[in-house]
This record gives C-alpha cells, sequence and structure tokens, in this order.
C-alpha cells in the first residue's frame, strides 16, 4: 500500500485556484483544444497530467473539469492569507421580521407584487424592524442593479446586513445611500456614491461643515464629481450656501451650470432672481382694456452672448424651439410663477387662460409648468391640474411630476368634484387622466365613487370592448394606490363581475389578490419577531 503522505498533492508548491483555473478551462474549452494556446491547469494528484501525459488535450480538459467541479462543490478553501481579518458583525439592535413577514418578503424578491416592494421596506423601517439574516444576499442582490431601491434596502440591513455589504464593492453602493452616520474614512477613500452619501448625511447634522469641506475640496475635483457633490447642497439648504453655489455658475462645464442655477434660483439671499426678473419682466407684457386683457410677449432684441451665461442662461434649451425663444422660456422657467400673479394681480387660472391665447403659449405653459416644479408652487400645480387645455394644439405638459407636489388628499379633493358629477366611465372620460395621477392612499371616498363607476360601466357587455383597456389600467392603479384596509369596499362589488367579464378577469382579480397580498404585509409589520 503506498504512502500516505506520497499521494497527498503539495499544496503549497502547486497551489489550487478553483475560479482562476476554472475560467481558464472555459476559455481553452470555448476556443478548443487544438486552436487555444493557454495551457490547461494542473490540478495536484490527478493521474493524466497535461505537462508529462501523452494523451489528448481533451482527456486532459474533461477530467481537470470533473476534479475541479467536484472541489467547488466540496467548497474547497484556500490557504490562509496574510492579508487583514475582517472584524465580525456587530450585534444586532432591532428585532426582525416574523415567519409570515419573512414568506412575504419572499415573494417579493422572488417577481411577486415586485412594485410593493419599495413601500414595504420603507414601513419596515419606520416600524423598526429589519430584514431576517437568510434573506440578506438575495435582497442586496436584487438592490444592487436598482439605485432608486438603495434607501429603503440600506435601512432595513440592521447590523449584519451592513457589515454585510461592507464586504462586497457591488453592494457598497446601497449602504452610501444610509441616513446613519458614516466614517470620515468614507470622504477620503471611498467612491463618488460613498463620497455623496456621506456629504447628505453631513449636511442633514452639520450643514455648515458640509460646506466648508466642500469648498476645499471641489477646485481639486473633475466636472462630472463636482456636479455631484454640489447636488448634495440641496440636502438642508439655506441662504448660507450662495456664496459657495455663485462660483460654480459660470463654470465650463454646462453640467456643473446646471446643478447650481436651479439651486440658486430658489435660495433666498442672491442677487441671480432679481437679475433674471429685470431681463423677464418687458418681454411679457399685460395689455388691459376696457373689457378684456391680453398678454403681449417679445423674444430678447440682443443675441445671446456670454452675459447671459453669468446668469445661468444656456445658448440652446432642448425645451424651447429656436435660439431667442429659448433664452425667454428659461427665464420664465427660473422665476417663481407667483411672481407674475402678484406682479399682474391675476389669479394662476386667469394667467393659464391668456397664455393659451396667444402664439406663444406653447412656450409660456411649458416654461411656467416648468418653474411650477422649480420653486414647488402648490397653487400653481393645481391650478395647471386642473385647467383644461383647448382640444386644438394641447401643450404636453409634466403633469405626472406635477401631480407628485400635492397630496393625496389635495389629488383627491381636485377629482372628486368631477367624479361626483358624471355617471360615465370611459376612455374619453376628462377626468380619467387626473385620477391616474392620483397617488396612494386613495381616501374610502374616492375609492367608493371610482368602484360605483367601474361596477356601472362593466354591468354592460356590449360597451366592454371600448372600455377594455382604460378599465385595465384603472385597476392596475388601484391595486397600487388603493389602501389595502379598502379590500372589502372593492371586492364585494367587483368580485361578482369576475365571471361575467372574461377579458378583463385577469385585471379585475390581481386588483383583489394585491389588496389581499397587501393586507398580509402590513400584518407583518406588527408580527412578533422571528428568532435572531
Amino acid at each position: 500500500m503506498p504512502d500516505s503522505q506520497a499521494s497527498t498533492p503539495d499544496l503549497a508548491a502547486n497551489p489550487l485556484r478553483p475560479g482562476a483555473d476554472w475560467q481558464q478551462l472555459v476559455r481553452v474549452a470555448l476556443l478548443g483544444t487544438r486552436q487555444s494556446p493557454d495551457a490547461l491547469p494542473t490540478v495536484p494528484d490527478l493521474t493524466s497530467n497535461p505537462e508529462t501525459d501523452e494523451a489528448p488535450r481533451e482527456k486532459h480538459l474533461l477530467q481537470a473539469a470533473g476534479a475541479l467541479s467536484l472541489i467547488r462543490k466540496a467548497g474547497y478553501l484556500p490557504a490562509p492569507g496574510t492579508g487583514p481579518t475582517v472584524p465580525p458583525a456587530p450585534a444586532e439592535t432591532q428585532a426582525t421580521l416574523g415567519p409570515n413577514g419573512a414568506q412575504a418578503l419572499n415573494v417579493l424578491l422572488e417577481g411577486q407584487y415586485t412594485d410593493l416592494l419599495p413601500d414595504f421596506l420603507t414601513n419596515l423601517a419606520e416600524h423598526q424592524r429589519r430584514v431576517p439574516h437568510p434573506q440578506l444576499v438575495y435582497l442586496l442582490e436584487h438592490a444592487r442593479t436598482r439605485p432608486a431601491l438603495h434607501p429603503a434596502t440600506a435601512a432595513v440591513l440592521g447590523q449584519r446586513g451592513e457589515w454585510l455589504a461592507a464586504q462586497n464593492p457591488d453592494w457598497t453602493p446601497i449602504l452610501a445611500a444610509s441616513t446613519h452616520p458614516q466614517s470620515e474614512v468614507v470622504w477620503e477613500t471611498g467612491t463618488l456614491p460613498q463620497r455623496v452619501g456621506y456629504l447628505i448625511s453631513l449636511r442633514r447634522q452639520r450643514p455648515e461643515q458640509a460646506r466648508e469641506l466642500l469648498a476645499a475640496t471641489l477646485p481639486q475635483e473633475p466636472a462630472k464629481t463636482q456636479a455631484a457633490l454640489l447636488a448634495t447642497l440641496r440636502e438642508n439648504a439655506s441662504a448660507a450656501d450662495v456664496e459657495l453655489l455663485s462660483q460654480y455658475l459660470g463654470s465650463k462645464s454646462k453640467e456643473v451650470r446646471q446643478t447650481v442655477l436651479p439651486q440658486l434660483a430658489c435660495l433666498p439671499g442672491n442677487p441671480l432672481p432679481e437679475r433674471l426678473w429685470q431681463r423677464a419682466e418687458p418681454l411679457v407684457q399685460l395689455k388691459k382694456g376696457l373689457l378684456s386683457k391680453k398678454l403681449l410677449v417679445e423674444l430678447p432684441a440682443a443675441d445671446w452672448d456670454k452675459t447671459w451665461l453669468l446668469d445661468g442662461i444656456e445658448q440652446r434649451d432642448a425645451r424651447f424651439q429656436g435660439e431667442k425663444a429659448a433664452l425667454l422660456g428659461q427665464l420664465l422657467a427660473l422665476i417663481p410663477p407667483q411672481r407674475w400673479a402678484t406682479h399682474w394681480d391675476l389669479s394662476a387660472p386667469k394667467i393659464l387662460e391668456l397664455a393659451a391665447g396667444t402664439e406663444w403659449a406653447t412656450l409660456l405653459l411649458t416654461a411656467w409648468a416648468e418653474a411650477t416644479l422649480l420653486h414647488q408652487d402648490i397653487e400653481w400645480a393645481t391650478s395647471l391640474l386642473h385647467w383644461r387645455q383647448p382640444r386644438k394644439n394641447p401643450v404636453p405638459l409634466p403633469l405626472e411630476g406635477i401631480a407628485r407636489l400635492l397630496t393625496p388628499q389635495q389629488m383627491a379633493e381636485l377629482v372628486l368634484p368631477q367624479l361626483s358629477a358624471t355617471s360615465y366611465f370611459g376612455p374619453d372620460a376628462h377626468w380619467l387622466p387626473l385620477l391616474m395621477l392620483v397617488p396612494g392612499p386613495w381616501p374610502e371616498r374616492l375609492t367608493g365613487r371610482v368602484v360605483e363607476l367601474l361596477r356601472e360601466a362593466l354591468s354592460h357587455p356590449e360597451r366592454l370592448y371600448r372600455i377594455q383597456y382604460a378599465t385595465s389600467q384603472l385597476l392596475e392603479h388601484m391595486a397600487r394606490v388603493v389602501p389595502a384596509a379598502q379590500y372589502d369596499l372593492c371586492a364585494q362589488p367587483l368580485q361578482p363581475l369576475l365571471q361575467d367579464v372574461p377579458y378583463l378577469h385577469n385585471s379585475l382579480a390581481r386588483l383583489l389578490n394585491t389588496l389581499h397580498f397587501r393586507q398580509q404585509l402590513d400584518a407583518a409589520l406588527n408580527e412578533p419577531p422571528g428568532p435572531g
């Protein structure tokens, strides 16, 4: 019997590299054993050795593949290295989800009801609960390619989840979105997303220190980094930021200029808003007659030059056609829209009506809608959403963004009178686009009225072909915005229709199933925590 020591492979002299050797095998196999110049990896103590055996390379490749496959499955660990050791994860400070909650989270991570995951994670953090340890890797992998999910994910990782994310460079951007205070080392050595996250966290606690840090660092940074770091001044913004932002309004980089311009336009205590007003006010005048009023619009007489750039006005802007029209459009998009209402002593709806009657309707309405978004003007947002454009030549406005300025209750109050005054539901209902913008949670009055209209419309099979698409879109929207507590309010009137409207069966079933699942998610937030 051979000596057992003689058959033991000398791993120190010929160390295994399962990952690298496997990749080498894959390259040889893809190119072909005859065409590939790469040497085959040597597996210690394998009966066939490509260095000495004259057998075909195909045989060596198959034997090495089989051996490496078994090694990988067996969980081979390389020899201990001499690098720094990773400290263990700190003890957890928050309770975990219970078993029902963990099961519901699995459903979300497996791809069902994925649009509910962000809200569930947010609610989980508000209830000071964390994700169970066995699900951390699945959540981190799911969120890795979804930046919008990073803040909500970071808030529910717990101590072990944060420790785990720090070990994988692909997961560290998730930690950068955390609201927890971060180490100063991140600012010196971290990636750009990590540095941005550190600055945002610092702005929330010590805005003066963050501003001083920026002032000292920005001159040495490239333009792209400058833009990303300057954007952090939106957090906890104040008039004290004006001096630093103004230094970069004349930057050679358009990205940097367009980052600081909207911030300066909204901050008090700087001369930019007044300079913009002095340029714009002579160009848009209100002419008052005995019985009517009219807006008179003129384009700037002078061509663009670098003096415009000092006020943040670019030579061209894709939102507005024509070079001089772009100059006026940018001015109007930066000035608070309410300033025009005060200047002319007119309401926002009246100004919109007058603007629609000019040949510059598209420019005026587009610019004032952009200004409404920039300055988050609730009165103008309400007016823009309530205002019904003329059917001829309607202007495409960013109504979805404008609707987000209002609370769900404000949006519901805007659309409810229109729903109460109608008994008709169809794709051409003038209130339908507005209803589709109402976010959750819907009040019971709104849900009840919409369900009444749907039940009435679906009780006429001869009309289904006309309303099928609009109804399915509305049902999908309701699945996201109707509170789970209103399940019975929807189920009792609509469930009997499941068999009567086969073309809409899936949409109706999805609404009811989603509301029922959301009830389970809500219950999971108050479930007793699981082990660990």
